[in-house]
């Protein structure tokens, strides 16, 4: 049995996930994932595993398409700690490969020539990072 939370309210949409995202369950979080992205495509969702307590290669590929189109995942716990660990580890390694690439690319040529990428590294699935403005009062 699985238990999906969509909040949608304020700023960053976010999902609570409770139990196991296995087989069909994993289809109708991706379901709930769609709906959401459809209504709010926001950079900055959140989706909290923390109280999932099994979940299977289906589950695993759809937590990474997520995390890969700029959701953050909240894990704890043993299981979900460590498979978050692995998406997130997993996701920087494409991103890095991604960007050297495409930079290495634009490297090779010359002044003024244009690269033809129109540098889509920019557009990587990469959450911003926040303004925040410090006073030092």
């Amino acid at each position: 049995m699985l238990k999906i939370a969509v909040h949608n309210k304020g700023q960053t949409p976010s999902f609570v996930v409770e139990g196991k995202l296995v087989g069909p369950w994993v289809k109708e979080l991706e379901k709930c994932w769609e709906s959401v992205l459809a209504t709010e495509p926001s950079w900055a969702m959140v989706l909290n595993v923390a109280e999932v307590t099994f979940i299977d290669s289906e589950g695993r590929e759809l937590l990474t398409r997520m995390r890969r189109q700029g959701a953050r995942l909240v894990s704890a716990g043993c299981l979900m700690n460590a498979i978050v660990a692995e998406i997130e580890a997993e996701v920087k390694k494409e991103e890095q490969s991604m960007t050297r690439s495409i930079r290495r690319t634009c490297s090779t040529r010359r002044a003024g020539e244009s690269c033809g990428y129109a540098h889509s590294w920019m557009r990587l699935s990469i959450p911003p990072i926040p303004r925040v403005a410090v006073s030092c009062e």
